[in-house]
């Protein structure tokens, strides 16, 4: 703020200073919802309110809210529905939107370049005839190495740690999402090749 009122700050200086702000209070705020968000799930205090969701609509719009993200970083995201889906599912929309955000815009933030797809399909469950919907996030990033893929779940953990330092994030986002899915009846799975992307599937039985 001292700086934002210097009389010799040009117009630009100000611009700066005022978008370090911006950035750093969205970050900080980020943080405080992460650790609320852990929080409430550890205290099993978060309350799950399903309803009829359209998957379409739902995944329209977080592609939609993402899309300046992964345009100024040159990154095309485009949504793909190879099959027919149901028109309606049954689940938490605030939850399930919060978990698709998080997980697409981890891949944009991952993905120096190329591109982000989010998939919708029907899978079938292995040991019965019952279809479950994917959401499959698929980006052209960095990649995970195959011995650090068990921890990314866990607490205030990324892949490599510097990439805190060089991509930010708190390290929540991903246990978060990954515990939101198991309380929504379903699950998170990855896969990944170093240098050459990965592929995050949110199943929602």
């Amino acid at each position: 703020v001292e700086f934002l009122c210097d009389p010799l700050a040009t117009a630009e200086d100000r611009a700066r200073y005022g978008g370090t702000i911006r950035r750093s209070s969205e970050h900080l705020l980020t943080i405080l919802n992460d650790i609320l968000d852990i929080s409430r799930i550890e205290a099993s205090r978060l309350v799950i309110n399903r309803a009829d969701v359209s998957p379409f609509e739902l995944c329209k719009e977080v592609v939609a809210l993402l899309a300046p993200q992964a345009s100024g970083r040159d990154i095309s995201l485009v949504l793909e529905v190879p099959r027919p889906i149901p028109e309606v599912i049954e689940t938490d929309l605030v939850r399930t939107r919060q978990i698709l955000i998080n997980l697409v815009g981890n891949a944009i933030k991952f993905t120096p370049s190329g591109t982000v797809r989010l998939v919708l399909r029907l899978a079938k469950h292995e040991l019965s005839d019952h279809r479950y919907l994917c959401f499959d996030v698929i980006d052209t990033g960095i990649g995970i190495a195959a011995d650090k893929l068990e921890q990314i779940f866990e607490r205030f953990s990324q892949a490599d740690g510097s990439s805190t330092r060089r991509y930010g994030g708190t390290g929540l986002g991903l246990t978060i999402s990954k515990r939101l899915a198991l309380l929504l009846g379903g699950d998170i799975d990855v896969r990944s090749e170093l240098g050459k992307g990965s592929t995050f599937t949110l199943q929602l039985y």
